[in-house]
């Protein structure tokens, strides 16, 4: 069957506007919820907040675990087959944020907030 993968991203803050972010986690699982890889990358950029409330990564953690992110690039790209399924929450901007391009790097996603959206009456 098509092999479907969860990927979800974490960025640190480096600038003080709201889209001043570098990716600083990037994890996969795949439909099996297998952990595919767990990546800690290191912002090319001095980092302002580290965000800790919402990505559970502070100093310590990305100084003592941290890749560049061109290596962690190619450990996702060298697990991510080109007939691949991603999923997650808000995966356009995941996959934004790291370089893919659908239909290329992977077959085609599938965004997890469209399904769960309720409304109130």
């Amino acid at each position: 069957g098509t092999p479907v993968y969860c990927i979800d991203v974490e960025c640190v803050a480096t600038g003080k506007q709201h889209h001043d972010r570098s990716v600083a986690q990037i994890a996969m699982v795949d439909m099996y919820q297998r952990l595919v890889f767990n990546l800690v990358v290191k912002p090319d950029k001095p980092v302002v907040s580290y965000l800790e409330p919402l990505t559970g990564l502070n100093k310590k953690i990305v100084d003592e675990h941290g890749m560049s992110f061109d290596e962690a690039m190619a450990i996702v790209r060298s697990h991510l087959p080109p007939q691949a399924v991603l999923c997650g929450m808000n995966i356009r901007q995941d996959v934004e944020w790291l370089h893919l391009d659908e239909h290329k790097d992977f077959n085609y996603m599938i965004d997890l907030t469209t399904l769960f959206r309720v409304w109130n009456d």
